[in-house]
């Protein structure tokens, strides 16, 4: 929690919006702490065109923005999706993770091999449920405790994770994460954050994160379609 404090520290000296940290520490069970500025806004239900467009702003901020080169998300998503164990672990949900791992192979074979950049700012966990909104801005972007380096296309893949979006904002926001490092980056780092997140949802049975997993393996297909029109 400590060496988050520098990162965020970091990040809003350069502009970013989340909320500036008060206090941070450790409790007496040793668990860390922190206690961050009141900021005011709501999530939305459903990302469509106009939330779309205020997150890609957002997210165009991460580039450049390196705010902790030892804690790195590209060689943490490299690390997990060139052993077998995310691989054997999806396929072990049933039969939509089995599915999901057979379109996702499909989808990495489609780009080839591809080098995730390393010089962003990552927020680990790019949800709608993290992004506040007010009127026509983004005035925060909270849970940011696991903020690292890497390649900002790993928190559009996360975003594009999440379960409601109009069919025009998934398109814009797709279109967006492939231009960053190319459509190969954006297929590599949505293949992770969609295996991982089917892995958790089933290990802690959450039900909610259970059903939306055919909505992961609808995404994937999405890229890959994508990718064979490319081709």
């Amino acid at each position: 929690m400590e060496r988050a404090a520098a990162g965020v520290a970091r990040i809003r000296a350069a502009g970013y919006p989340t909320p500036a940290w008060l206090a941070v520490g450790t409790s007496a069970d040793g668990f860390g702490y922190q206690i961050q500025e009141f900021a005011r806004g709501h999530t939305r239900p459903q990302v469509t065109a106009s939330e779309a467009r205020l997150l890609i702003g957002v997210l165009e901020m991460h580039a450049g923005l390196d705010p902790d080169p030892q804690r790195c998300w590209s060689e943490f998503v490299t690390t997990r999706m060139t052993g077998e164990d995310l691989w054997r672990q999806t396929a072990g949900t049933g039969p939509t993770g089995r599915d999901l791992v057979h379109a996702c192979r499909r989808l990495l074979a489609a780009h080839g091999p591809v080098t995730l950049p390393i010089e962003d700012l990552v927020h680990g966990d790019f949800r709608p449920g993290n992004i506040l909104f007010e009127a026509d801005r983004v005035s925060g972007v909270v849970d940011i405790e696991a903020l690292g380096s890497g390649t900002r296309v790993f928190d559009y893949a996360t975003l594009l994770s999440a379960h409601d979006f109009s069919p025009e904002a998934l398109e814009m926001l797709c279109d967006a994460g492939e231009q960053v490092a190319g459509p190969g980056v954006l297929a590599y780092c949505f293949a992770q954050v969609a295996l991982d997140l089917t892995v958790f949802v089933h290990q802690r049975n959450l039900q909610l994160g259970i059903e939306n997993v055919g909505k992961l393996l609808e995404r994937t297909l999405i890229l890959l379609r994508r990718a064979e029109g490319q081709a």
